[in-house]
């Protein structure tokens, strides 16, 4: 859930809950009330402005109770918060009694004398010279032809005290809800809202972190770069300076250190190829699109081509497949690139003179498993996990800068990243080394 989803659910919460405490409020009001009107104590109206507030209410509860059928659940209730001696309502159409309440004879002796409101919709609101209120309204909708007569005797002694108590101590519950209600709304959306802002810290943390890696890591490439490139560099400047100056001096031994060079030349420009294809890795994986790879015909397949060549490396080379139909998505260019590495490394670091690698197809229920294991000398176990590091090295028997660049299997560990896949590396006991290339099947992130 994002933040934009979070913020507008506090604000639906902010909405929503003061409107639900108000209706709540109202409930404890009119309840309020109904308990002390059944106890005796009902509401008296001592002010012509009472009044009119009181009739325009009692109005439109009523035809709102008349239209919807709500007379015993709206109106009655409502009605009989007032004294049945004190008050007379009742409401006519076209002359028939639809709803009446109280004491009739209170409208029967009410007599004009003086107006205190008047509107369109109004005959009049009098005061009577028997302290008595009274509210005439008549309207038309469309077969119909409201009268509707509201009278109430006016209080003279104490007639707010009912609602003065009542309002009393739903002052005192509505502002503890408030306060209850505030706290707890603030705690909520606070909550809501930081746990959101905390996951983004924590993702722009571990995306600093990782710029800080990737940073560290161009350091010790470039580092490594230059390191590695003087190393040819100086071998080709000593041996063309010994040709150069005579050191040479029969065609036999010039032709020797013809030969160095260029093999010399050769190495700068294989570790460059490798640069150039790590680079490219890093900023243009749409320019090597992937597609469903049968992955255990392709090793079939490139065992079958390369066989010949390892072995004249000294490297045989054999496979293991037990899966049939074990489809991933990857390059197969670079697919390629990955197994040339890893048994070009077997065939640089054998122990005798014939090494052997075997490359295992398996698969399980979201996977399919490349698995090359060679008969080496394997890598000290401190090693493992820096062995994807750009230009590291472990010691003697692969340090020898002449044997490669260092960046094959960091090559591996990229590649394998745009195949959505892993590498893990383990030694084998006695000896050698296992690397297990893992993919995920086609259809587990693709389709």
């Amino acid at each position: 859930m994002n933040l934009q989803i979070r913020i507008w659910i506090s604000n639906v919460v902010l909405f929503v809950v003061p409107i639900l405490i108000a209706i709540i409020l109202f409930l404890l009001y009119f309840s309020g009330l109904r308990i002390l009107a059944n106890a005796g104590y009902y509401l008296r109206i001592e002010q012509e402005q009472q009044f009119k507030s009181v009739s325009r209410v009692a109005e439109t509860i009523t035809f709102y109770g008349l239209d919807n059928g709500l007379i015993d659940s709206l109106v009655k209730p409502s009605y009989s918060l007032f004294d049945p001696n004190e008050i007379y309502v009742e409401v006519l159409d076209q002359g028939k009694l639809l709803y009446s309440y109280g004491t009739q004879q209170i409208y029967n002796e009410s007599a004009i004398v003086g107006l205190i409101d008047v509107n369109p919709e109004l005959q009049g609101i009098v005061y009577q010279s028997n302290h008595t209120f009274v509210y005439e309204m008549r309207k038309n909708e469309g077969r119909h032809a409201y009268l509707y007569h509201i009278a109430i005797k006016r209080a003279v002694h104490g007639s707010d005290s009912l609602m003065e108590s009542v309002s009393f101590y739903i002052s005192i519950v509505a502002l503890l809800l408030f306060i209850v209600t505030f706290f707890a709304i603030n705690r909520f959306v606070t909550k809501f809202i930081m746990i959101h802002v905390r996951n983004m810290t924590e993702s722009l943390r571990v995306a600093n972190y990782q710029i800080e890696m990737e940073q560290e890591q161009q350091k010790e490439l470039l580092a490594g770069i230059s390191h590695d490139i003087r190393t040819p560099l100086t071998a080709i400047k000593a041996y063309a300076e010994g040709v150069r100056d005579g050191i040479a001096p029969t065609e036999e031994q010039q032709k020797r250190y013809m030969g160095i060079i260029l093999k010399r030349a050769n190495d700068l420009d294989s570790m460059l190829e490798e640069l150039f294809l790590i680079t490219t890795l890093n900023y243009k994986k749409e320019s090597r699109p992937s597609e469903a790879i049968n992955l255990g015909k392709y090793v079939q397949g490139f065992v079958d081509d390369h066989i010949e060549h390892y072995k004249s490396r000294g490297l045989e080379l054999s496979q293991r497949i037990t899966v049939k139909d074990a489809t991933i998505m990857a390059n197969p260019q670079l697919l390629q690139r990955v197994l040339q590495n890893i048994l070009n490394n077997s065939a640089k670091y054998k122990m005798a003179d014939i090494g052997h690698s075997v490359i295992d197809v398996t698969e399980d229920e979201s996977h399919v498993y490349c698995v090359v294991s060679d008969d080496g000398p394997g890598v000290p176990p401190e090693s493992l996990d820096r062995l994807m590091r750009p230009f590291y090295r472990v010691d003697s028997s692969r340090t020898n800068p002449q044997e490669g660049s260092g960046l094959g299997l960091s090559i591996i560990r990229r590649i394998m990243e745009i195949f959505e896949g892993r590498v893990v590396i383990e030694n084998i006991r006695p000896h050698g080394l296992r690397i297990i290339l893992e993919f995920p099947k086609k259809g587990e992130n693709h389709e």
